[in-house]
Formats: structure tokens, C-alpha cells, sequence
């Protein structure tokens, strides 16, 4: 160990991870290039959406906000044959209403206008968007690819780890490897530049590695996130047994008493009962339109009585809190369109440690290789 702390160039292990590095890097840095950049786009995903179908994102004229249940209403009408399963609110980056409606094995994502409550479409199954998505994802593969995910994620965590124990100069010099000097020879600004950044970013990355991991291997991630600090079993309230021939409460009526419940709120989604014993879900935002991220403030009722149902509170640990921010941390989601820039700049870190690793590899391997065999 002290060895290392003060020569690490002259550690086995040091030189043994540097090229388990180096080689996981040109083996897997395409591959990370691609998942980083279609996952940085992705954080703008609903402004391309409103760029290339600005039909289904743009309001007919200014106007006050229509009411969720005349939106309710109108879906309905507009697919007679569908199960509605709710609707969103206009938010700030989605300027109408949002619907979902199935039926059969068929899924629809309909946008409707937030003053007029006219249906404007539906988003296409097939578009530039969505293959960018199943690219990130499941690299355009179904589970399989998503699996190869999985994997990949672990592999980049691993980058993370190796780069970590190369980063480290020495005691007397550590402090060089956290600028870059452009003033010195091109070849030793890019290895500034790869170890400058990595270092930098390098808990992000990780962070980003892990999350993508939980997406791969949910039931294996959240089993481990439990051995180290147990979860919490979540129970969403039921409605009470359906009486036979009594029917249902309106949406009417139990909209009314949810905002009853939170009156100086905005309906941000309503959520459909799904079977005979779901509950009536609505949410509610601070502020209209929905900010992005903003928390919402849920109201679960009976769909039969119209009774507010209470929800179980039990206290949460450290593993409850770790799961209700892997998304929101991978996807940039927990806060405003700073928070969003930002995601989009630090997630092409990955592919600039790929090209300025390769840089680094060509010119140092295979030209120095290529030189010497033509000699």
C-alpha cells in the first residue's frame, strides 16, 4: 500500500488493472459511446418529440386549461372500445394533455389540446424517438439487448474502479492529474484530458452505471438494495368489495371530493381504477403547468364509496430511498432544465474518455507497432 501511495507505477497491480482498462475500453468504448449519446439526447426526449409531430404538442389558441374531467370525457367518447387508463396534465415542457388507452395488446399514448379538449393524435409507434429510446435501452434487441445492458453497465463500472486506481499519480503529484496544461504537446493534453475528466466525472458515470444495472436486473438489484437496508413492503390502498348491481362513483364525484381533500392544488394526473378492487387515483402539483419534477401529492379513493382511502405510513429506511431515486438520478429528472443541461453536457463524458482514450491507444500502440514494422 505505501508503495503505492507513493510510486504507484511501480505496483504490479496498478499495471495488471491498467490493462484491464485499457483493453475494456477499446473492446466495450464504442458500445459506451453509443448508449451515452442516445442516452443524453434522451434527456430532451419530449422537445424532439414537439420538433418532429408539433401537431400533437401545440395548443389551438391561448387559453384556460380545460378541465381533467371534460379530458376524461373526451378520451372516452374518441375510443369507445379502449380502457382509458388516465390522463396527465399539460407540464412545463409538454404543453397538452396526455392520455394512455388499451385495448387488446394495442397501446396508445394520445395527445389532447388543453383548451379545446379536442384529441389531437396519437404519438406513432414507429419514430426517430422511440428507436432512440429502444437503442438506449435495449439496444434495439427486446430483453436480450436489455441484458446486454445489464452487463454493459457492469463493465463500465469496472472502468470507473481501473480508472480510479490509474488516476492516481503519487502523493507528491496527484494534484496534476485534476487540470489539464494546454500549453504542453498535443499527445499530452489528451492524456490530460482523459484523466482529467474521468477523474472528475467519475462518480456520476458510476451512478449512471449502477442505475442501469437496476434497469437490466430489477428483482436481483432491489433483492441486494434489501440486504443492506430493508424495504419497505408498499401497499396501495383498495377500493371496498363492489356491492352487486351498485354501481361505481362518478368521475365527477370523485374528482370533486379529491379536490375537496387538497383545494388549493392543480389535478397534475388522474389514474384509472384497473380492476374492481383499484383505487381511484388522483395527484395533484403545486402549480400549473406541472413543473418538471415537481413532488405530487397523491389522493386515493374508494371507487364505489367515493371514501378517501388512507395510506399505510410506515417509516423508511436508507434502501426505500435509494430505490425512489434511480430514476429520477439516471434520467436528470429531480429537478429543473438546469438540472437537465446539465445531465445532457456530464452524459458525454463517456464518449470523450472513449476518444481521447483511443487517441491515446493509436497513437502510442498501433502507429508507434505500424512504425516499427515497416522498418
Amino acid at each position: 500500500m505505501r508503495a503505492f501511495i507513493q510510486r504507484p507505477q511501480s505496483v504490479f497491480l496498478r499495471r495488471a488493472l491498467f490493462q484491464v482498462h485499457l483493453w475494456l475500453g477499446i473492446s466495450f468504448g464504442f458500445y459506451f459511446f453509443i448508449v451515452a449519446v442516445t442516452g443524453a439526447a434522451l434527456v430532451f426526449r419530449i422537445e424532439m418529440q414537439r420538433a418532429l409531430h408539433p401537431g400533437l404538442f401545440t395548443p389551438s389558441a391561448p387559453g384556460p386549461i380545460a378541465d381533467p374531467l371534460t379530458i376524461l370525457e373526451r378520451v372516452r367518447v374518441a375510443y369507445p372500445g379502449g380502457r382509458l387508463s388516465g390522463i396527465d396534465a399539460p407540464t412545463m415542457a409538454r404543453p397538452t394533455y396526455l392520455a394512455y388507452v388499451s385495448s387488446g395488446d394495442d397501446f396508445a399514448t394520445i395527445l389532447i389540446d388543453p383548451v379545446t379538449a379536442n384529441v389531437l393524435g396519437e404519438l406513432p409507434d414507429r419514430s426517430f424517438v422511440r428507436t432512440l429510446q429502444d437503442l438506449h435501452f435495449d439496444l434495439l434487441g427486446g430483453r436480450t439487448g436489455r441484458i446486454v445492458n445489464g452487463v454493459g453497465s457492469a463493465l463500465l463500472l469496472m472502468m470507473c474502479l481501473t480508472g480510479l486506481v490509474i488516476w492516481w499519480q503519487g502523493a507528491g503529484t496527484w494534484r496534476r492529474g485534476l487540470t489539464v496544461d494546454f500549453g504542453r504537446h498535443w499527445k499530452r493534453v489528451i492524456w490530460d484530458l482523459h484523466s482529467t475528466v474521468g477523474v472528475w466525472s467519475v462518480l456520476l458515470v458510476a451512478m449512471w452505471a449502477v442505475t442501469g444495472v437496476s434497469f437490466a436486473f430489477p428483482s436481483q438489484f432491489r433483492a441486494a438494495v434489501n440486504r443492506i437496508s430493508p424495504l419497505t413492503v408498499s401497499r396501495t390502498p383498495q377500493s371496498s368489495q363492489p356491492v352487486p348491481g351498485a354501481a361505481p362513483a362518478s368521475w365527477r364525484d370523485l374528482l370533486s371530493r379529491a379536490r375537496g381533500d387538497v383545494p388549493n392544488q392543480f389535478v397534475a394526473r388522474v389514474v384509472l381504477p384497473s380492476s374492481d378492487t383499484a383505487a381511484f387515483l388522483v395527484m395533484f402539483s403545486p402549480a400549473t403547468p406541472t413543473p418538471v419534477g415537481a413532488r405530487l401529492t397523491s389522493v386515493y379513493l374508494d371507487r364505489f364509496t367515493g371514501a378517501r382511502l388512507q395510506e399505510p405510513r410506515e417509516a423508511r429506511s436508507a434502501g426505500d430511498v435509494v430505490m425512489d431515486w434511480v430514476g429520477p438520478l439516471h434520467f436528470g429528472t429531480f429537478g429543473g432544465v438546469a438540472i437537465r443541461v446539465a445531465w445532457f453536457a456530464l452524459g458525454l463524458t463517456p464518449p470523450t474518455l472513449f476518444v481521447t482514450g483511443f487517441l491515446m491507444w493509436w497513437t502510442r500502440v498501433v502507429r508507434r507497432s505500424g512504425s516499427g514494422s515497416s522498418r
